[in-house]
């Protein structure tokens, strides 16, 4: 595991521009194992410090690694990558070509295309053709493209969105950069493929002043031993789902107890890998007959059903706060028969009051008491439901409150998906009409998402 901090103490030393410090890191870690993004991080430093041949070893082996750990994302940058390595070496053709093969990974096009972008853009002499008003407007129509639109649909940018806009300012600068050019410059020509050629992975130094950095008095960054699992939630009026996230649970092992205003849950493996109780109390109180759970290989799944309809601020409750959350919230807490009690109580103090100056001074025409619960709404009917009566006159707020909460959720769900996911997501929603939803790229990838309508719903081609 040592290449592995080696590698994550590299990634900072690129964030703080120490590119020399990184370079040493990364190829030290990259010994231990040929992790593509660790390659593309080398990659930058090496470009940062005008290594720009060793640079493009790096892309070009980061490709081949992605390509076979099937991570797209890491493909696309990889060609990026390239892009920048040839736009610093002064090949500009090559340059230009490279960022076009990244945008069309963005886009959907296989890794491996067998469209060949460099001849359909090179002359009879291998001169590159594209233009730079081309490039400009491309750029200037994608944000209405396809890829734009479904992101729309989940309120955020679609995936690879900004890899994309850096890979088409990689052409705009390339291309300027190659009008700057003699007409017969080599820069001009376009040699490079969509599979680069393969090297062996380097083993590269730094500056020589650079080289006897010390590692063991630098402090080592260490997870703390008490650290919490991360946790993520949406809720309605009725109901709140909690997703505890704990990699490598025992379903048989792990015991959930719903208590009135906590779950208790023995054991969950927590971030640094130990096993220990996890206590969630709640901000409100559920009702733990109604609440259920299930367990996932990355997570457990919490649904805590909500003893008093209503929106929460938050899933838990404060420590510091919870004395005095528990004086001032008593009407979101009590249970719905002790509410009314309460409401027929005061009822009836308020009719006694007002009936008191009737009966000293025997005047029989004073004005008759107002009826109990003459405050209540106008169209609130008795109920046997058990989340109470049912405000008639409100209906349209309680639905116009679902259909946020259910946005809401869809929201976080696409903003906490890995890149992967959200395409899935993407592809399944836009293919099925809104129908379906699927997070499981290996399902929808190779396949068209049919439209399945609700039941009882035909659906209809327009």
């Amino acid at each position: 595991m040592a290449h592995i901090s080696m590698a994550t103490r590299g990634l900072l030393d690129i964030e703080d521009r120490n590119w020399d410090k990184a370079i040493i890191r990364l190829s030290k870690a990259l010994q231990g194992s040929p992790n593509p993004a660790w390659l593309l991080a080398r990659s930058k430093a090496l470009v940062s410090v005008g290594r720009f041949e060793e640079a493009l070893d790096d892309a070009n082996l980061a490709f081949h690694n992605a390509y076979d750990r099937n991570k797209r994302d890491l493909m696309i940058e990889a060609h990026y990558r390239r892009g920048v390595a040839y736009f610093r070496l002064g090949q500009y053709a090559n340059a230009d070509c490279c960022a076009m093969y990244s945008m069309r990974l963005v886009h959907g096009h296989a890794a491996l295309d067998k469209e060949d972008i460099r001849k359909e853009n090179s002359d009879e002499n291998g001169f590159w053709k594209a233009s730079l008003k081309e490039a400009t407007d491309e750029a200037k129509e994608e944000a209405g493209t396809r890829v734009y639109q479904e992101g729309a649909l989940m309120g955020t940018p679609p995936p690879h969105a900004a890899i994309w806009r850096q890979a088409s300012s990689l052409r705009l600068q390339a291309l300027a950069a190659m009008n700057r050019l003699p007409a017969d410059d080599e820069g001009r020509k376009a040699t490079v493929s969509l599979q680069p050629e393969r090297k062996e992975l380097a083993a590269l130094q730094a500056d020589e002043k650079i080289e006897e950095v010390s590692y063991v008095e630098e402090p080592v960054v260490v997870l703390p031993t008490d650290g919490p699992p991360r946790l993520q939630d949406y809720q309605t009026r009725l109901y709140i789902s909690v997703s505890i996230f704990s990699k490598g649970l025992n379903e048989d092992k792990l015991h959930v107890e719903f208590l009135p205003d906590s779950v208790h849950l023995n054991y969950l493996i927590y971030p640094n890998g130990e096993e220990k109780e996890f206590l969630l109390e709640t901000y409100g109180q559920i009702d733990p007959d109604n609440s259920r759970y299930n367990v996932t290989p990355s997570k457990i799944e919490l649904r805590l059903a909500k003893k008093v309809p209503g929106k929460w601020p938050q899933i838990t409750k404060d420590k510091s706060e919870a004395k005095e959350a528990a004086e001032n919230d008593k009407e979101l807490q009590a249970p719905e028969e002790a509410r009314k009690r309460a409401m027929d109580d005061a009822d009836a103090k308020a009719k006694e009051t007002k009936a008191a100056p009737a009966a000293e001074t025997g005047n029989g025409n004073s004005p008759p008491a107002p009826p109990a619960h003459d405050h209540a709404p106008a169209h609130a009917y008795p109920s046997s439901s058990r989340s109470g009566p049912k405000n008639w006159d409100k209906i349209g707020e309680e639905e116009d409150e679902e259909d946020s909460s259910v946005n809401d959720f869809f929201k976080k769900l696409y903003m906490g998906a890995t890149p992967e996911q959200q395409r899935a997501m993407m592809k399944s929603f836009v293919e099925s009409n809104g129908t379906s939803l699927s997070t499981d790229w290996n399902d929808v990838g190779s396949r068209t998402v049919e439209t399945v309508p609700p039941e009882g719903v035909e659906a209809k081609k327009w």
